[in-house]
């Protein structure tokens, strides 16, 4: 099941006004201690263009010094990366973050996948334009699905026109 503790998350929070400078999304930011090393891990992205290696380089530029400080007691290994072609989604906050995306979400009403772009996302509801209801084969105009009845989705890539 998708979470919603992104929004709550003081770390997220953080790295999301960091990146706002740099016109960039953050998607994830988790960070565990293991064996006396601070791992950390940040997904940003990018709307209306593809997050190159340079928006990476900048993001981790930013954060690694700020962080080192903070966690000066242990070392620190951080990742920055793009969420990629087809991201599983973690947290219901992805869906207002890809807005306009291709999704493909598990429906537990249906029993289905459905995929479709995503319209819009506000609390507790996703609203997908363009539907196909995998099982089935229904095609609809648009489907609005409360988080609840949402078991998994994922960024959806059409490989072929």
């Amino acid at each position: 099941m998708l979470t919603e503790d992104a929004r709550e998350s003081r770390l997220f929070k953080e790295i999301e006004e960091l990146m706002e400078g740099l016109s960039l999304r953050t998607v994830e930011a988790v960070d565990a201690v293991h064996q006396g090393t601070h791992h950390m891990r940040v997904v940003v992205y990018k709307e209306n263009e593809e997050v190159n290696t340079d928006d990476l380089s900048a993001a981790y530029n930013i954060i690694y010094p700020r962080y080192s400080v903070i966690f000066g007691d242990r070392d620190l290994e951080l990742e920055v990366s793009s969420p990629g072609l087809q991201r599983s989604f973690k947290d219901v906050i992805e869906f207002s973050i890809f807005r306009g995306k291709l999704v493909r979400a598990y429906s537990v009403s249906f029993s289905s996948y459905i995929t479709g772009k995503i319209d819009s996302a506000d609390d507790g509801f996703v609203t997908l334009s363009e539907c196909s209801i995998e099982d089935s084969g229904e095609k609809r105009d648009s489907i609005t699905l409360p988080y609840s009845d949402i078991a998994k989705a994922k960024l959806e890539y059409r490989w072929e026109a």
